[in-house]
């Protein structure tokens, strides 16, 4: 019973401190989540019909540089005008990574080419054409190479990839100045991985520093799949998030570069022999993943999170290389309940993230691993709680209606009520 009672206390004193006067002066949060901070990648097409997202990323979709030049100097932009066009028709920004190495300049796709004019021409190509395509920008961004620190996509020193960097980044000034550089994508769960990021920014191009030739960095952020006994979850990538930005820090990286998780999802195999496909997960657990994802994506700096992916179909087995899935992996027109969720989390997140006083992020953890955020809209305060390892009972004062992660309502009492938070997330509402 003691424990019970210090469980309740503590955690209602996470919610009633919200209110309480700042007892440190840490600046206020204010975050603003435009539409393009839901991204996705989706070569279906079908995730205009059923989902609403503001960013699509062209990578896994027969579009590669290896699909587009058919030989030398040959390019079929057909499947990147589809594409495109789909993304204009709903206002949905566009980037197109840029690898990998056609046949012809490398013996294979994962090198860079011999000759770097070869990608130079490619990418003015690209610029020159979606610059102004149809009478209007046809793609925003553009991504230097996906993963360059995963030999399957990348076999070339940390050097060699600095040097493509700048190419894009030339090209980009010379061809297309309102379009965006986007870094590699890199991946961060291993200590390896992490070190070759920071041999990565470490590189000098022409006297300059690698991040002079671009405007925002990525991140595959994917954490290991278990950790100990548990699955990794949306916390765990959320620290790689955090060891990833001291080293940027460390390697003098402008503080102010954006930080996009150009991909996202969980429960990928590590190379275990034999198996291709996450271990299943409970639907309730994939809603909670897609909440807590963007929650804390936001909370913790991330401008972008592109959702890898919306039609992930079965590997060799049956199973699914992700452990979170938005449609059925048959009918990709089909939502599951995580599909849903990112309507949910959108809903919830419509306004802005704000911390509470004294607090410096608008997520926050108390002691006993509860998370709060906090969104403010108009007069109304939306609290999101939940704790990824226990069951808690909180105590929330002046709300109206709370929602459960499926969005589902409850009225609630007047005057105080006590919820149960678990690893599900909840919402409370204020109307203040």
């Amino acid at each position: 019973m003691n424990r019970i009672l210090g469980l309740v206390l503590a955690s209602f004193l996470a919610i009633t401190c919200l209110s309480a006067p700042a007892t440190a002066a840490a600046p206020a949060t204010r975050i603003h989540v435009s539409p393009d901070f839901f991204g996705i990648h989706d070569s279906s097409g079908l995730a205009y019909d059923h989902l609403s997202f503001g960013a699509l990323r062209i990578w896994d979709a027969g579009a590669a540089w290896k699909d587009i030049e058919t030989s030398p100097g040959t390019y079929d932009w057909s499947r990147v005008d589809t594409l495109v066009r789909a993304a204009q028709a709903h206002h949905v920004e566009v980037t197109l990574v840029l690898g990998m190495t056609p046949s012809f300049y490398a013996t294979d796709k994962s090198e860079p080419p011999a000759d770097l004019g070869r990608f130079a021409a490619y990418v003015r190509a690209a610029m020159a054409r979606y610059r102004d395509f149809d009478g209007r920008r046809g793609i925003e961004s553009y991504q230097v190479w996906n993963e360059g620190n995963v030999s399957t996509f990348w076999t070339g020193t940390p050097q060699q990839l600095a040097q493509l960097t700048a190419v894009v980044g030339r090209a980009r000034n010379a061809v297309d100045p309102g379009a965006t550089v986007v870094a590699p994508s890199f991946a961060a769960r291993l200590p390896s991985q992490q070190r070759w990021i920071s041999a990565y920014q470490q590189q000098r191009v022409d006297g300059h520093h690698v991040w002079h030739f671009y405007d925002v960095n990525a991140l595959s952020l994917y954490p290991r799949e278990t950790y100990g006994d548990r699955i990794g979850g949306p916390e765990d990538a959320i620290a790689i998030l955090g060891q990833v930005q001291h080293r940027l820090a460390r390697a003098g990286v402008p503080h102010d570069e954006p930080l996009w998780a150009t991909e996202v999802n969980y429960g990928l195999p590590s190379g275990q022999p034999g198996q291709l496909s996450a271990r299943p997960i409970s639907d309730r657990r994939q809603v909670a993943n897609v909440l807590r994802t963007y929650l804390l994506g936001a909370a913790r700096g991330l401008s972008r999170v592109y959702w890898y992916r919306y039609d992930w179909g079965r590997v060799a087995g049956g199973g699914t290389l992700g452990n979170t899935l938005l449609t059925d992996p048959d009918d990709h027109s089909l939502l599951t309940p995580a599909g849903r969720a990112v309507l949910t989390v959108q809903r919830w997140m419509n306004g802005r993230l704000v911390s509470a006083p004294g607090r410096r992020r608008a997520c926050s953890r108390d002691r006993l691993g509860t998370y709060t955020c906090l969104v403010r809209h108009g007069d109304r305060l939306r609290t999101i709680l939940w704790n990824p390892r226990h069951r808690v009972r909180v105590q929330v004062r002046g709300a109206t209606t709370s929602e459960d992660q499926n969005g589902r309502p409850t009225t609630l009492r007047s005057g105080t009520d006590t919820l149960q938070v678990g690893f599900r997330p909840v919402m409370v509402e204020t109307v203040r």
